[in-house]
């Protein structure tokens, strides 16, 4: 795997734990989504 697809993996599996641990700890899954939309953005802002 190249360089870019696995720095890609990685970020992707941190916002997903990250996702997990904010949803978890603060019972905050309607608002956790908001992780995501920053993840999408950054993604059309790097390609």
């Amino acid at each position: 795997m190249d360089k870019k697809k696995m720095r890609t993996w990685i970020i992707a599996i941190i916002v997903a734990v990250i996702y997990l641990i904010v949803s978890i700890l603060f019972n905050a899954w309607a608002y956790s989504w908001l992780i995501w939309v920053a993840y999408a953005i950054y993604r059309l802002i790097v390609k």
